[in-house]
């Protein structure tokens, strides 16, 4: 009797999944693991540090075959800036820059989204930091969606990059020493989950 491969049927249950969405537009959550904000400014000209930031909730709205119908609502945590140092970590999440403690999030919502190529696109929307609300286009690119063979859970992946002015949402501390432009890059894993646009306005009422 051949022993029974629990890995192969995990393998073949995941390779059973559909490699796209289901026809219209899929609701995701964030995976807190795999989603990351990833941020660099430059400092004394030296050079251009990087920091990180995780998304506290939200969710994305996708189609592959639509990308007019997307939309994106992602909360991000303030106070989970990370430099790599403790004493800078309290720096940047102090009045002098992020404030964390009085603005703990910080909230991006798409007003658009156009398709650019065959898997890349630009995601309009509001970005709102600090209390300030401007405008802020995310450049995305679509990396693949279909079921993770290890969660067997259905994924859609995505990569983006943005530019921002610290200085446009009041953040004037050190300037120019601490550069203005804000370098952004943001890698997003979201998980299929008709509940998600639920649960995001949930969390914003909490």
């Amino acid at each position: 009797m051949k022993r029974f491969d629990t890995a192969a049927l995990v393998a073949w249950i995941a390779l059973m999944q559909p490699a796209i969405a289901a026809a219209g537009a899929t609701d995701y959550r964030f995976d807190p693991v795999h989603t990351q904000v990833l941020f660099s400014v430059d400092h004394l000209g030296f050079s251009h540090p990087q920091g990180r930031l995780h998304v506290k909730n939200g969710f994305i709205q996708f189609d592959a075959g639509d990308w007019a119908a997307a939309k994106v609502d992602a909360v991000v945590d303030t106070g989970s800036l990370d430099m790599g140092d403790s004493a800078w970590n309290a720096k940047v999440r102090s009045w002098e820059f992020l404030d964390a403690g009085k603005h703990p999030s910080a909230h991006f919502v798409s007003t658009s989204v156009e398709k650019t190529g065959e898997r890349s696109g630009v995601v309009h929307g509001q970005l709102t930091l600090l209390g300030v609300t401007r405008p802020l286009d995310l450049a995305v690119a679509f990396n693949r969606a279909g079921a993770d063979p290890y969660s067997l859970k259905y994924t859609a992946g995505f990569s983006a990059t943005a530019t921002l002015r610290r200085s446009d949402f009041g953040m004037k501390k050190y300037l120019p020493d601490i550069g203005d432009k804000v370098d952004i890059r943001i890698e997003v894993e979201g998980l299929r989950d008709h509940g998600a646009q639920e649960q995001a306005a949930h969390d914003d009422q909490q």
